[in-house]
């Protein structure tokens, strides 16, 4: 935040935002205060003009009247005009008036001709000026009467002699006209003041809400501080905070005979029960500032440390200055929490919630920034895939997984230069951006990579191993983002085809070449196409009656040379090729089909199929038109569809929301699985029509053995039953796990405690067996 200095008139008093326009005689200007200067300074002119007729018969008969007439009229009506048009009266000028209005009586018939002007002068000028100019303004008018009653018989054609009781008469109503002037004054330029204020912190209201930037918005604070205080004769306003012993001054306001850098630490009392500091030491305050004035400390809570504002004037601080300030803080603070709010929710769409490294859309958005700035000058592309991480998962659970996510990121961390982008652009691949690097840095930067992750890492005092495969890609003169992209990836794919945990460049010869890996992915292609891909399907079991209300669509490769293959050995892969859109199609395509020969789980109970749903296929225009489809081809209702997804899957995609939504309010059902290793869930099921929440297999087997795991599980339990979403158990595989869960009061449950995936045919036995009450 920077110091804004206050600024004020020549007098000290009025502020220079009345002073911004100049004014003119023709037209009215704005403000009251303006405006009542205008109407008494043309009525003092006019009152000039209507006194001028009473000097005809002594002016034509005496030439040193008309000299005095004449020179008298034009001064003072020079004085007017130009006190107006500069806004200030200097005290010269005041007694260039009190002599102009003696010649002028005196060059009239009798004194009182010139009463009038008099008064007309004395309300147009106490209009201006301070109380003490006031008190001048006085006494020059009380002896330019005197004056001119004493002198009166001295002037030739005088006959007549002044009436004293009249002159008395108008020095007393002078002297009370510039008392209720000076009132008048007061009061309008206070009208003015708050209105000006009002002006300033409606201004500012309307700039704060289009802020996002915290720098920004202290800035505009300590401008309209300046404004605000700038209503305050002499106001200073200093911003302090706790800096040990003392407190800092980090901006200011006002002026300063000696600018404050620091002041005493027993200055404020901030112990007080209300929570409100008070200032103590008046006179420290007052010798660190160099000013004796009137202080007040007002508490700013939006600060990394502990702040306050201090506001000081000479005798008196307004009240309405104080709450104007305090209005401006609390503008600031709310302005500074949406700030904050804007900039964690910018992070979290640029940002992997699990590792805090740049997500996918975040490294592909920056990635496409330097390749169209400098695509040729040492960019580098680097995809990195963990070697057997499944293994952590299956052997460990999805918690240690997680503990092993975050400790390669990190180390990542250290591996890469400070303008170096790191993402994790989803399970166990990550990827980084290098700029200005020759093909040796990259490759240096790779192995670095690699060694750190060689290291074993420890999770609950255990140590695991994995490794890591990295494929390096340079961009070139005209290379897109896809094509730069799919080259990395071929070389990560071809380093682990080649022995796991190194490093290989990119060569054009790569994508020619018949390694394994390319076969597996051409192989994979045309998998669905060529009626290699089946369908199995696990239950999903009613933990109130033990009836099968459902079951799980799990899909298997029947590999021509490798045999039947799980999906966490092709859908990786087929998630990075694209080939995941025509899996996924396929998967649900047969779904729907072989839904509609299942018996109903009890009578008028239709079963439910549940379909895993990638973030490829939810990034389709077409994926809402293709489940629709799937749907009206195979006769399936929408309800008892249920489509499966991860949290981070729709995090990171407004589109996909809206999808989902519209899917939803065609009847289909949405389901969150793996629901609690995710750091948004409770969002999730805020934004999202979620209709059944899947319980991750990690906490269903720790429920019975840790009070953690089981404590979350009766939380998501408890909240899904009281938001009305059905909750299924996954990988229950013993009794005690079921009886626990009923106990709980989960919904359903699915595991090998009931049954495996297993392919149509022997799902139809299984509902056969489990009608007859053989569930297990």
């Amino acid at each position: 935040m920077v110091a804004v200095d206050a600024r004020s008139s020549s007098n000290g008093v009025e502020r220079v935002r009345l002073r911004a326009a100049i004014p003119t005689l023709l037209h009215r200007p704005t403000g009251i205060l303006q405006g009542t200067r205008w109407l008494f300074t043309w009525l003092a002119l006019l009152s000039l003009v209507l006194c001028v007729p009473g000097l005809v018969s002594t002016v034509s008969a005496h030439p040193l009247s008309l000299l005095l007439a004449t020179v008298s009229a034009l001064a003072l009506c020079g004085s007017l005009i130009y006190g107006f048009l500069r806004q200030r009266v200097p005290f010269a000028l005041e007694i260039v008036d009190a002599l102009a209005i003696t010649a002028f009586a005196l060059a009239g018939p009798v004194p009182a001709a010139a009463t009038p002007l008099i008064f007309a002068a004395a309300w147009q000028r106490t209009l201006y000026g301070s109380l003490w100019q006031s008190v001048g303004r006085g006494v020059l008018y009380t002896a330019a009467v005197v004056t001119m009653t004493v002198c009166w018989p001295l002037f030739p054609g005088h006959a007549i002699a002044p009436d004293l009781a009249r002159q008395g008469a108008t020095i007393s109503v002078v002297l009370l006209i510039i008392l209720v002037a000076g009132q008048l004054r007061s009061g309008l330029m206070a009208h003015d003041w708050a209105i000006e204020r009002d002006t300033a912190l409606t201004e500012t209201g309307a700039k704060l809400l289009g802020m996002t930037d915290g720098d920004q918005i202290r800035t505009l604070a300590w401008t309209t501080a300046a404004a605000l205080g700038s209503s305050t004769p002499g106001l200073r306003v200093l911003k302090v905070a706790c800096n040990g012993a003392g407190y800092a001054v980090g901006a200011r306001t006002g002026d300063f005979a000696v600018p404050p850098v620091s002041l005493p630490g027993d200055m404020l009392d901030t112990t007080t029960a209300d929570g409100v500091a008070i200032v103590v030491n008046q006179q420290s305050l007052d010798e660190a500032t160099g000013s004796v004035l009137v202080w007040e400390s007002v508490s700013l809570t939006e600060q990394t440390e502990e702040a306050w504002l201090l506001i000081g004037a000479p005798k008196r601080i307004p009240t309405g200055t104080v709450l104007s300030v305090r209005s401006l803080i609390n503008q600031v603070n709310l302005a500074l929490r949406n700030s904050n709010a804007h900039q964690q929710l910018k992070a979290q769409a640029q940002h992997d919630t699990l590792t805090g490294l740049h997500n996918r859309l975040s490294f592909t958005t920056q990635l496409g920034v330097e390749l169209a700035g400098h695509p040729a000058d040492g960019l580098h592309v680097l995809f990195l895939d963990l070697d057997d991480f499944k293994d952590i998962n299956d052997q460990m659970g999805h918690r240690a997984g997680d503990a092993v996510l975050t400790e390669v990121a990190e180390r990542l961390r250290h591996c890469i230069r400070p303008n170096d982008i790191c993402a994790r652009l989803g399970g166990d691949e990550f990827a980084v951006v290098l700029t200005g690097a020759t093909d040796d840095v990259a490759s240096a930067i790779a192995q670095r990579m690699v060694g750190s992750l060689a290291a074993p890492i420890l999770v609950n005092g255990r140590p695991c191993r994995i490794g890591a495969s990295v494929g390096v890609a340079t961009a070139t003169p005209g290379i897109d983002i896809d094509d730069l992209v799919h080259q990395a990836d071929v070389a990560m794919y071809a380093a682990k085809a080649n022995g796991k945990g190194r490093v290989q460049m990119f060569r054009p010869g790569l994508l020619q070449s018949e390694s394994s890996v390319l076969t597996f992915e051409r192989q994979l292609d045309r998998a669905a196409g060529g009626n290699e891909l089946v369908v199995h399907y696990q239950p999903i079991v009613s933990l109130t009656d033990l009836h099968c209300t459902g079951a799980e669509a799990l899909v298997r490769w029947q590999h021509p040379e490798r045999g039947q293959l799980l999906p966490t050995e092709f859908i990786p892969l087929a998630e990075s090729t694209g080939a995941i859109v025509g899996i996924g199609t396929f998967v649900l395509r047969v779904s729907c089909m072989d839904a509609m020969t299942w018996p109903e789980a009890r009578p008028g109970v239709p079963m439910t199929v549940q379909v895993n749903i990638s973030a490829r296929e939810l990034e389709s225009d077409h994926f809402v038109d293709s489940v629709l489809w799937c749907l009206a081809d195979s006769g399936l209702p929408p309800e008892r569809l249920t489509l499966e997804l991860t949290e981070s899957v729709v995090l990171e995609s407004v589109a996909a929301v809206e999808r989902l939504k519209t899917l939803a309010a065609h009847g289909t059902r949405i389901a969150i699985d793996d629901f609690g290793t995710g750091y948004s869930s409770l969002s999730t099921l805020r934004t999202l029509p979620i209709s059944v929440v899947k319980l991750d297999a990690s906490f269903v087997a720790g429920a019975l053995n840790s009070p953690v795991d089981r404590s979350l599980v009766e939380a998501i339990v408890q909240m899904s039953n009281k938001l009305g979403i059905t909750t299924i158990a996954e990988g229950v595989e013993r009794p005690e796990q079921q009886e626990l869960l009923a106990q709980i009061g989960t919904d359903a449950a699915q595991g090998h405690l009931y049954c495996p995936a297993v392919p149509i045919g022997d799902l139809q036995a299984w509902l056969a067996l489990a009608e007859r009450g053989h569930i297990r």
